[in-house]
């Protein structure tokens, strides 16, 4: 695998539409890297796994991965 991916190639990675990439990347959640200014963007397949392990469901809670809200359910 290649070490930086497009945001298409993240698309596919991730299991996610190329907007929910650049959006991630616009609201900062997913940490990119911006080529030649604002054109193009990298981004590696461990920055994809971190930010997909927030929002992976936690199984034995029952919520969220970062979900602080005292538990709750989401």
């Amino acid at each position: 695998m290649k070490s930086w991916l497009t945001v298409a190639e993240s698309a596919i990675y991730s299991g996610v539409s190329r907007d929910t990439i650049y959006t991630a990347c616009e609201r900062r959640e997913l940490r990119h890297a911006r080529i030649g200014g604002r054109r193009s963007i990298r981004i590696k397949a461990e920055w994809i796994d971190a930010w997909l392990e927030r929002y992976a469901p936690d199984v034995q809670g029952r919520r969220r991965i970062g979900d602080t809200r005292n538990g709750a359910a989401s």
